[in-house]
């Protein structure tokens, strides 16, 4: 997916399992754990290509994220998932076997570069029989990605002491106030929280913050 990066500008993609008729695993690329988990917990539910793919998909092929977002939201990203990963725009390719939709790839294009154009979508339009090709040969092999979306929670690395650490952490907590609460030294917290960030695959507490909201309601 990657090497279509010179094509179209993409630096990240999403490629959904649908063989089964109904959105499956998803594999990410290129996307933070945080990203992924919150995309998971929040966004899935009332992404509006999941719609797309659901209704229209069959006789259009490809569409733009931007089409298919209510005319207020138009012209800017205004799904925090978006926003907050620095990714601006999406290009979605429906992935055929037959007359079934059976899979879908979204090319994202970070925030700045500009939206696709026609001149993207004519060429996706063209490229579409090699992707669905690749595609199938990538779900025969098995994914090279552990699908986050089927259950791969980044947080289950944690030890039950990192998991406490943690769940501080994300409500705000510094290091020295969870010492106190867990009767450690401030240099201890300090390893663990070090743990706790390589673990989760995040790169600072508001990162970690938003990885641990997203996943606290589901059980661990």
């Amino acid at each position: 997916m990657l090497s279509l990066r010179p094509v179209f500008g993409a630096s990240r993609a999403v490629l959904a399992d649908r063989r089964c008729g109904r959105p499956g695993d998803m594999y990410f690329v290129n996307w933070p754990a945080w990203c992924q988990a919150h995309y998971c917990a929040e966004v899935r539910a009332r992404d509006p290509i999941r719609g797309w793919l659901d209704r229209e998909a069959a006789d259009k092929g490809v569409a733009r994220l931007s089409e298919l977002l209510p005319a207020a939201l138009r012209g800017a990203p205004r799904e925090p998932l978006l926003a907050g990963s620095g990714a601006g725009f999406v290009l979605t390719l429906a992935l055929r076997e037959q007359d079934r939709i059976v899979g879908a790839l979204s090319l994202v294009r970070d925030a700045g570069h500009g939206d696709f154009d026609e001149r993207d979508r004519g060429l996706a339009l063209a490229l579409l029989p090699l992707l669905e090709m690749a595609y199938h040969g990538v779900i025969a092999r098995g994914a090279a990605t552990v699908p986050l979306c089927a259950g791969n929670d980044p947080l289950r690395a944690l030890t039950p002491r990192e998991r406490d650490v943690a769940a501080l952490a994300a409500a705000g907590h510094s290091n020295k106030s969870i010492a106190r609460l867990l009767a450690t030294s401030p240099w201890t917290i300090k390893n663990q929280m070090r743990a706790v960030l390589q673990k989760a695959g995040v790169q600072n507490r508001t990162e970690l913050s938003a990885l641990w909201n997203a996943r606290s309601g589901e059980p661990r």
